[in-house]
């Protein structure tokens, strides 16, 4: 039914479980990325205008990651300590390490923009881990994208940690299913992705994803 499936966060999890269902290792805008749904929502409206801006990163988390300020999104993958591993990220790290960091998705975001353009059914993911969203988000989020890609063909499959109270309210173009946390695995469970994942799309490659530090985005 889908040409391709687009996580849209929250966070490191829902990456590894969709590249591991669906075997592509294709890198999107929001992989590996620590973000609140009101960042996804910004960030498309915005068309992604608002995200990296210069001036804005800074050192988060005690320096384990660089948080935009322009975006509320937190990057723990893509700037690394020049005192090493271990270390926290400085501002001078950041600074230095922008230009790239902000390439990299700007690549990413015209990625995103030629898929919206393109014929391709596009399954779009959001994993809300602490099941927090409401029925009325997930409509709100289709809107955006659909008001932002006119045309564009696609639909949103909601992940929860239990099933959602509002379900009878998502309307049409709109999924839900159900993946309980596996304490101490940040990968999730990969059996509760499964039986997540294949309603929507079908009997997963069952391969292996790489963790954020080993990842190569293509």
């Amino acid at each position: 039914m889908y040409d391709s499936c687009v996580g849209l966060g929250y966070h490191c999890e829902s990456t590894y479980q969709i590249r591991r269902f669906t075997g592509v290792g294709r890198a999107h805008f929001f992989d590996w990325l620590d973000l609140d749904f009101e960042s996804v929502v910004e960030a498309v409206a915005e068309d992604f205008r608002n995200v990296l801006r210069p001036g804005l990163a800074e050192p988060f988390d005690e320096g384990r990651c660089a948080l935009d300020r322009g975006s509320d999104i937190r990057f723990y993958h893509e700037f690394h300590p020049a005192a090493g591993a271990g270390a926290p990220l400085t501002q001078q790290d950041i600074d230095d390490q922008f230009p790239k960091v902000r390439a990299k998705f700007a690549a990413l975001a015209a990625r995103w923009r030629s898929l919206a353009r393109s014929p391709a059914r596009v399954l779009y993911v959001h994993h809300d881990a602490w099941d927090e969203l409401t029925a009325a988000d997930l409509r709100r989020l289709r809107a955006v994208i659909a008001a932002q890609h006119p045309g564009h063909r696609f639909a949103l499959h909601w992940v929860r940690r239990t099933t959602p109270p509002d379900a009878a309210a998502l309307g049409p173009g709109i999924t839900w299913a159900t993946a309980a946390a596996a304490p101490g695995r940040w990968q999730g469970d990969d059996a509760a992705w499964d039986a997540a994942l294949a309603p929507v799309l079908g009997t997963p490659r069952r391969v292996s994803a790489p963790p954020p530090a080993l990842r190569t985005p293509a």
